[in-house]
């Protein structure tokens, strides 16, 4: 039986099952299951829902920064070493 067949056959079978103590236990397999490929492979991204004033956030974030809107880390050490020496 190859991966897919095995797949599709558990597919249907929990589709099958009322049992909401059976499925919160497997349920309890499958989150052990994904949380150790996340361990083993760092590359692995999660995936973030974001709120629709979130997306527009970054999309003016993104905006602002291709107009050059933004100061580079060094520009802004150097102005809070100036304010800091003048306190």
């Amino acid at each position: 039986m190859s991966t897919i067949e095995l797949k599709n056959l558990l597919i249907s079978k929990i589709a099958g099952i009322d049992d909401e103590v059976f499925l919160s236990a497997i349920n309890t397999i499958l989150d052990s299951k994904s949380k150790s490929v996340e361990s083993n492979n760092p590359d692995l991204q999660k995936i973030i829902m974001l709120t629709e004033q979130q997306k527009k956030e970054i999309q003016n974030s993104q905006k602002e920064y291709s107009e050059g809107n933004y100061f580079d880390n060094d520009s802004v050490n150097k102005e809070m070493e100036k304010w800091l020496r003048e306190e």
